[in-house]
């Protein structure tokens, strides 16, 4: 399993409550900015005390989520209304709930090009109107760039950097031994394992990823099984897993 840190201690204990023996080597540690003196910040409280002039405001991850909301409630006592809140997935949209939001997000795909169909993003409805994308520095820009074309003014705020955990060639090769399932949370997981392993696809019995765009990239890399979870949540990956399982009996 390659989650971060903070975020893989349930999973692997219903994982292992499965009989399965469960090896955790993260990949990425989220490193959240700091509400400071820095440029960053500034800019990022700059747009949260103004969140009251955006129409919509989208979480592209979990960490997306739960980080802007921690800057929401330092600056607004009360949520602000009308604003309409949407996520890239269950995750996503589970965080932005539990703080009282209504959520829209996609019904199947969870990713960019899901969200990119739902209803109220199309041209007709959000021409105009002015989006604020909530995630870390870089990352994909297709989300950003089909909603300006499709006339919306959109604006990011990066909430958190992302480090690349490095790990040696041999403590890959202990955790790769036997070829074993690998549990990959994200696109950028993918990228920061096969840049560490060169031959990754031959070293693993298969690939558990969370959206339809990375079997889409695992399946042309040459793996020679690819899993898709309906999401990033536990209970899916689990579904997942005892799939992988039962076949295999």
């Amino acid at each position: 399993m390659t989650r971060p840190r903070d975020q893989a201690d349930e999973l692997i204990s219903a994982i292992t409550a499965m009989g399965i023996e469960v090896r955790h080597q993260p990949l990425i540690d989220v490193l959240p900015f700091s509400d400071d003196n820095s440029a960053v910040s500034q800019s990022l409280r700059t747009q949260f005390l103004g969140i009251d002039h955006y129409d919509a405001v989208i979480a592209i991850s979990q960490n997306a989520a739960e980080l802007g909301l921690g800057w929401l409630d330092t600056y607004w006592p009360q949520c602000p209304v009308g604003i309409t809140w949407y996520a890239v997935g269950p995750t996503t949209a589970e965080a932005l709930r539990n703080a009282g939001m209504t959520v829209v997000m996609p019904e199947e795909r969870f990713d960019s090009e899901g969200l990119l169909a739902v209803s109220a993003l199309q041209e007709e409805t959000i021409r105009g109107r002015k989006i604020l994308i909530w995630r870390g520095v870089g990352g994909r820009e297709t989300l950003a760039e089909v909603l300006r074309v499709r006339g919306a003014i959109v604006e990011y705020a990066e909430l958190y950097e992302r480090s690349q955990v490095l790990y040696s060639q041999a403590q890959w090769r202990e955790v790769l031994e036997n070829k074993p399932l690998l549990l990959l949370s994200s696109g950028q997981a993918l990228d920061v394992v096969e840049q560490q392993v060169n031959d990754l696809a031959q070293r693993v019995a298969g690939i558990l990823v969370p959206s339809e765009r990375v079997a889409e990239r695992a399946n042309s890399a040459g793996y020679a099984c690819v899993l898709v979870a309906a999401s990033a949540r536990n209970e899916d990956t689990l579904a997942s897993l005892r799939a992988w399982y039962s076949a295999d009996e």
